[in-house]
């Protein structure tokens, strides 16, 4: 929780917040099983689309529509009538359209969290480090037998607090260690060599990153297992 409400209703409030005004808007009739976020996808009309792009018009959408949470997103039914953006004033700013290397790791691994069924957490050894490692199914392209593969590692406190997370850019840029060790206020080493300095993690992405690492802690403790 953050201030009363969730973290992912910070974010939805976060960004809203960062977006451009709509200066003229079209009205759009909903079809049977339309979402926001198709169409989103089908109005940026682009095939190469980050989920962060479609997302934050999506966010455009339903702030134009006054659909501030994510029950009013999801409350929406066929043939009710809600408007699109037509023109918008300026572009989305920078900082939300330009995503470095490690905050586009975390929109991948974050992506993996919320879909991959296989995901699961197991606890490592020994057990005072109170560390744990998420893995995932990963099938081989010709049909071979599933691996298991790492997708990050957290430890936790003695509160059952997340207090770091550590995982790995996506283009792996350290084939012996994690990338990336983000502690949890969002300051970010990244173990690569030439060393670069530490970074600040976005509040908005550390939130997103830690409720689902969260959430798959949770999930763990209904069948826990061990990993050695």
């Amino acid at each position: 929780m953050v201030d009363g409400i969730s973290a992912e209703q910070a974010v939805i409030n976060y960004v809203m917040a960062s977006l451009p005004e709509v200066e003229s808007k079209k009205e759009y009739t909903l079809k049977s099983g339309e979402s926001l976020w198709g169409i989103a996808k089908q109005e940026l009309g682009g095939k190469k689309l980050s989920n962060r792009e479609i997302r934050d018009y999506m966010l455009l959408i339903a702030k134009l529509n006054n659909l501030t949470t994510v029950e009013k997103m999801n409350g929406l039914q066929a043939n009710q009538k809600i408007y699109l953006p037509a023109q918008v004033s300026g572009q989305v700013p920078k900082d939300i359209q330009t995503r470095t290397d490690l905050e586009k790791s975390i929109d991948d691994v974050v992506n993996i969290l919320q879909n991959d069924k296989t995901v699961y957490v197991r606890k490592g050894t020994p057990d005072f480090i109170n560390i744990y490692h998420v893995f995932r199914k990963k099938a081989y392209d010709q049909g071979y037998l599933p691996m298991e593969k790492v997708v990050l590692s957290f430890c936790m406190d003695k509160n059952g607090k997340i207090k770091n997370i550590a995982m790995n850019d996506l283009k792996d840029i350290n084939s012996v260690a994690f990338d990336y060790e983000i502690d949890a206020n969002g300051r970010t080493k990244t173990k690569i060599y030439p060393k670069r300095p530490i970074q600040q993690l976005k509040k908005e992405d550390m939130d997103v990153l830690f409720k689902e690492v969260y959430n798959q802690y949770e999930n763990y403790k209904k069948n826990p297992k061990r990993y050695y």
